[in-house]
């Protein structure tokens, strides 16, 4: 029996465990957390950091392993390629590729150095802040996190020295990343690499939450693209570009590009699938097994070309947030698993709890997918899903927030 190593045991990863289990494989978990979705699936689950990829590889050298992988998370990638070459296993990158990928510094550079367009930046140390760099606001992020945390929409010196904590507090790195705010519509790429050449298999509006401050927090994905219409052969374009640019031999490639009036920059990317369920989306709109796929390369199996086959017209991805509060009902997940158009569903809270404020994607309530033929039905089925779905507080009030499509 082939023993594979999975980082992270979220509902991001749920999908490889299950999987996992129907093809007969041991499962090893490493993730932080005492009891995360995917440890009733693991055959063995031991609370690592994924963050720390020296403990990973000490520990994964102890297992006997066949594979390791990871999905639907950032940092991770990394820890998985620095395990695969410590331990000779399969891996679609080498621990430099992937820390490319991962940290934003050397991702910015790699960018910049091809002639990829991407905002303007400048690495800030808390040894002093540069002169304000840009008219107008800028973007505090970490240079290795993920899920939003620690990114901060600024307007000032003052605002920006105040943030710098709670921004490095999420990195591991010395410095941080400021970056030019660009007014911008977000649009996500997910391709397959084999060869060195780039399929894209989706192109998805990342709608996100309108907040001042905590900005690029995802709401939904939406798929057909309305915001690249008329742009599909540039983004074709670039995705080939960033591959040529980062070396990338073959795997999954998910890309985020900003809309706005000075036109279509990288905003980051990722090799990896990507957080809004597409192990679930890809194959519904195009009948590629995008996780079958990572699953057999990370155990050295031969994975083919895609085959790209037409599917469902049209689906979205929903990621709810609620307001800061305790959780005093949530329509049953089987409820919601049961509508026709739901292709899955999960909670990150129960009913009982106390809702964190909304910072980061750490809050998010959960996620549906839900597909249909064509836009028009999806629009039907949204309507028909909002009637069902509810989050009350104890007073019985809704405590969704609201975002617009």
């Amino acid at each position: 029996m082939a023993r594979l190593l999975i980082l992270g045991g979220s509902n991001c990863q749920i999908s490889a465990f299950r999987r996992a289990k129907r093809l007969g494989l041991e499962t090893v978990l490493f993730d932080y957390l005492p009891n995360p979705p995917a440890a009733a699936l693991a055959d063995l689950h031991l609370p690592i950091s994924t963050f720390d990829w020296r403990e990973c590889a000490r520990r994964a050298a102890l297992l006997h392993l066949d594979g390791v992988m990871t999905l639907g998370t950032d940092q991770p990638v990394f820890t998985a390629a620095y395990i695969a070459q410590r331990l000779g296993l399969p891996s679609y990158l080498s621990k430099e590729q992937a820390l490319a990928v991962t940290n934003k510094a050397l991702m910015k550079k790699i960018l910049t150095d091809h002639g990829i367009p991407t905002n303007p930046y400048r690495l800030v140390g808390k040894e002093g802040f540069p002169q304000w760099p840009y008219p107008g606001d800028l973007v505090m992020k970490p240079l290795d996190s993920q899920g939003q945390k620690g990114v901060f929409r600024v307007s000032g010196p003052e605002e920006a020295a105040a943030l710098y904590s709670q921004t490095a507090a999420y990195s591991r790195c010395q410095k941080i990343l400021w970056e030019r705010y660009y007014p911008s519509k977000e649009v996500t790429v997910s391709a397959w690499v084999d060869g060195g050449k780039a399929t894209v298999l989706t192109i998805t509006d990342r709608i996100t939450f309108p907040h001042p401050r905590h900005i690029g927090v995802c709401a939904a994905h939406r798929y057909p693209s309305r915001y690249a219409r008329g742009q599909e052969a540039l983004l074709h374009t670039l995705t080939q570009q960033i591959t040529d640019a980062f070396g990338i031999p073959k795997g999954p490639l998910y890309i985020q590009y900003l809309f706005g009036e000075e036109g279509v920059v990288v905003n980051e990317l990722a090799c990896r699938i990507g957080g809004a369920f597409e192990d679930v989306t890809i194959p519904a709109a195009t009948g590629f097994d995008i996780l079958g796929a990572v699953m057999d390369g990370a155990l050295g199996r031969e994975v083919p070309p895609p085959r790209i086959q037409k599917g469902c017209g049209s689906f979205r991805v929903l990621m709810p947030f609620a307001r800061q509060g305790r959780l005093a009902y949530i329509t049953p997940l089987e409820t919601i698993k049961a509508l026709r158009f739901v292709r899955d569903a999960g909670y990150n809270f129960r009913q009982g709890q106390v809702l964190p404020a909304f910072e980061h994607a750490g809050a998010r309530l959960g996620h549906m997918v839900l597909t249909a033929e064509n836009e028009e039905q999806m629009q039907r089925y949204l309507n028909e899903f909002y009637q069902v779905f509810q989050v009350l507080d104890e007073e019985g009030n809704n405590m969704l927030l609201p975002f617009e499509e």
